[in-house]
């Protein structure tokens, strides 16, 4: 139900029942063959492997491994490679003698996914969302992999789960591992800003927002030099609502209420008393009066033509729109990001959503489950140590044009990467000394830091809004997460089936009864129909499953 998509567990179409019948079937899947047979513990069973170095040691003999994935459309290959033969796929050969062989590829992974699993036709490997991991552990159909990863899992691999607890927990059920986490770069993505466009806040002398009159005021005069309109959100609500912590209204987010019930923050009412400021303005023309037709693009596309100079957005505002907004109106025209501020005038609490939404999985029976352990820790290895042990060459193949993406299954990411990356770069910027940047992601991000401040190159404006400006969104970010000064969802793990069968339609509910209070056409009163519909249409059961699993 929380619509961020970076934190979001997806629901699914596969049953509980179908899964109990594919447990029981009898059908072989296309590799059954050739690897089952193998006690789930009995690590390198069929190959010797040099035991002074079991996380990192080739095979003597090739192990095949079988696996699925979707395409990666920012990806740039070079000539003669794709997702199924890629620098990658050829490492894992060369150094781990594991040849890798991609069964499909699609758009829809999710889609066919589910329709692998009803048929009991599962690859050797695979990534799965939280709700297919506990269907597929219900099912019996995936490995324990509980002593193959204590034994083959190199030490940064395991620091990786130690410094997110929360996520290695939650690919485990009754204390067994059945799900590696594929975690994500850090909490430091996740608090949100108002970015504010630089030059016309300079030629207009505004201070920084420091309360919601404010940012109204700021709007208003934009709007007042400038024309157009104030504040560039879309249809979705998702950028509005990121402005509703200013009420210390969490949408979107599970939380306790004041008996230590778990509550749908969108239905609170300090989401009444946001939507209340907002249709406010909206009648002034503050918020874009055509946002309910808008989509993402085009909400990004005022932007860019220069038609409003106020946003709510996550930290990644400098990568879209801020390439576009700077190669289309120049430097100065670039945002800088601000903390939220409250109606009251104080900072306000950020929302934090579970991070970690996909998990690598092994099919039960498949011989060699170490091959992907000693996989997952080359690619840790290559993103966080391989500078100065790895050429420059062999890094840049591995890493840049969002190759490093591509991999699917075989990732883990460093929780701790973004946090420790900013720290670095920040410091190298201050005080040009470089001997802190340890990684590839530290040296591009100081790299395009400094392409922006020299040339103002555009495509360096992520890196440079994210880490190397004057205002950046992770120093922002870095003060909220040392100061703990944010709230997290209690749904920290699957979402409980029954409230994943609803699917968007609770959340519908809510998107367009908040659109009609936002656009007029119903009073603020009409907040607690729109309530009332929600809990009618499942949102009472969703809340009772929500309780059930992760309440107190």
């Amino acid at each position: 139900m929380a619509k961020k998509a970076t934190t979001v567990i997806l629901s699914l179409c596969v049953s509980a029942a179908l899964l109990a019948a594919c447990s029981n079937s009898n059908g072989n899947s296309q590799h059954e063959a050739s690897n089952t047979g193998t006690n789930t513990n009995d690590v390198a069973a069929s190959n010797e492997v040099d035991p002074s170095n079991p996380a990192f040691s080739a095979y003597k003999e090739p192990v095949t491994i079988h696996t699925v994935t979707s395409e990666y459309a920012s990806a740039k290959y070079p000539e003669g490679d794709d997702i199924t033969n890629n620098v990658w796929i050829r490492r894992y050969k060369e150094k781990l003698n594991i040849d890798v062989k991609t069964d499909w590829v699609s758009d829809e992974y999710d889609t066919k996914l589910n329709l692998a699993i009803s048929s009991n036709n599962l690859p050797d490997v695979f990534k799965v969302n939280a709700s297919q991991l506990q269907q597929l552990i219900e099912a019996d159909m995936v490995m324990d992999l509980t002593t193959v990863f204590d034994t083959y899992a190199s030490e940064r691999l395991k620091g990786y789960m130690e410094a997110d607890a929360d996520s290695y927990e939650s690919g485990k059920k009754d204390g067994k591992l059945f799900g590696i986490p594929q975690l994500h770069w850090g909490l430091i993505e996740q608090p949100d800003f108002l970015w504010i466009r630089e030059d016309w806040k300079q030629e207009l002398g505004l201070a920084d927002p420091q309360s919601v009159d404010d940012i109204k005021n700021i709007a208003l005069t934009f709007m007042d030099k400038h024309g157009g309109y104030g504040i560039a959100v879309d249809q979705t609500l998702d950028y509005l609502n990121l402005l509703a912590i200013a009420w210390n209204a969490h949408p979107d987010m599970w939380i306790e209420d004041g008996s230590g019930k778990l509550v749908y923050g969108s239905t609170q009412p300090e989401m009444k008393a946001a939507l209340a400021e907002w249709a406010d303005w909206y009648k002034q023309g503050i918020i874009d009066p055509e946002f309910a037709i808008k989509d993402f693009s085009a909400m990004n596309a005022d932007v860019v033509a220069g038609k409003v100079g106020v946003q709510p957005y996550y930290q990644w505002w400098g990568y879209n729109p801020g390439v576009d907004t700077v190669s289309n109106l120049g430097k100065d025209a670039i945002f800088y990001p601000y903390m939220i501020p409250t109606v009251d005038g104080k900072e306000a609490k950020h929302s934090i959503f579970f991070a970690n939404g996909s998990y690598t999985v092994i099919k039960k029976g498949f011989k060699n489950p170490e091959a992907i352990i000693k996989i997952l820790n080359d690619y840790a290895y290559i993103v966080d140590e391989g500078v100065g042990k790895e050429s420059e060459e062999t890094l840049s193949a591995l890493l840049d044009n969002d190759i490093a993406h591509v991999v699917g299954a075989f990732r883990v990411l460093n929780p701790n990467s973004d946090y420790e990356q900013y720290e670095a770069v920040s410091a190298a910027l201050q005080s040009k000394d470089t001997a802190g940047l340890t990684t590839a992601g530290m040296w591009q991000k100081y790299n395009n830091s400094v392409a922006f401040i020299d040339k103002a190159t555009p495509g360096a404006a992520g890196d440079y809004l994210q880490q190397g400006a004057p205002k950046t969104a992770y120093g922002l970010a870095k003060k909220v997460l040392d100061s703990r000064n944010y709230i997290k969802t209690a749904l920290w793990g699957a979402t409980p089936e029954v409230m994943a069968s609803y699917g968007t339609t609770l959340d519908d509910i809510l998107t367009e009864g908040f659109t009609k209070i936002i656009m007029g056409t119903e009073s603020i009163d009409y907040f607690d129909t729109i309530v009332q519909n929600w809990r009618t249409a499942g949102g009472d059961t969703a809340a009772e499953a929500v309780n059930e699993v992760y309440g107190k």
